[in-house]
């Protein structure tokens, strides 16, 4: 968030050459760079994801104690994350004919996103099973539209979260035994993609199956 007064932009010369006009370079800025009084959705992907995060969250508060909602909202963060993970969501680098980087324009990478979002639902949802299941879904899916190993490892560390959580937050074995089912799953995934096997897809039936039978798959390792 930016205040009245704050940077908006840096301005150095190129080696060697003069001095940059910041005359120009705010008129530029001026007619390329909007600035209102709210977050938007064009501008803001974090905007919409949190007009996701927040109900959840409230959802699964001890007032509300509503965890379908919670539910519902991932079923849409899911939708959300695929398509962040299918492009390169990292800062804008433009460049020149000679390939100098010209123009550089940071913003908050989908490592940043996940985190943030997995992180406060899980949190609040630790002790729900069907919260930590559906975030591990949520999770498998998104992996499947990436080929970034980056965003792989960020995936994992999530699903790591998940299950800790989950592990101490709930107490009954067979309760957790659908939450393990959906971490194998994922663990699979990745490591049939990091072997280099094409074309992997999550297999939702697969999982709901074995979760409905509460079976934990063998060499499942508790910790």
């Amino acid at each position: 968030m930016e205040t009245i007064g704050s940077p908006l932009a840096w301005v150095w010369p190129a080696a060697d050459g003069p001095a940059p006009d910041a005359t120009t370079f705010a008129t530029v800025i001026a007619r390329n760079v909007r600035i209102g009084f709210e977050r938007t959705l064009e501008q803001d992907p974090g905007f919409g994801l949190r007009q996701l995060v927040d109900p959840a969250c409230k959802a699964l508060s001890p007032a509300v104690n509503d965890p379908y909602t919670a539910v519902q909202a991932i079923d849409h963060l899911t939708v959300l994350f695929s398509a962040l993970a299918a492009q390169p969501y990292r800062e804008h680098v433009a460049r020149d004919a000679t390939g100098t980087v010209t123009v550089t324009v940071p913003r908050r990478s989908f490592v940043e996103y996940l985190a943030r979002s997995v992180g406060l639902i899980r949190r609040y949802g630790a002790s729900e099973p069907t919260v930590a299941q559906e975030l591990l879904r949520m999770l498998s899916t998104t992996l499947t539209a990436t080929s970034d190993p980056e965003l792989w490892a960020a995936i994992e560390e999530q699903a790591r979260l998940v299950v800790t959580d989950a592990e101490r937050a709930v107490a009954q074995p067979a309760d957790l035994a659908p939450v393990h089912v959906e971490a194998d799953i994922l663990a699979r995934a990745l490591a049939e993609r990091r072997a280099g096997v094409a074309g992997f897809e999550h297999p939702p039936s697969t999982s709901r199956a074995a979760a409905d039978g509460a079976q934990q798959l063998p060499g499942r390792t508790r910790g």
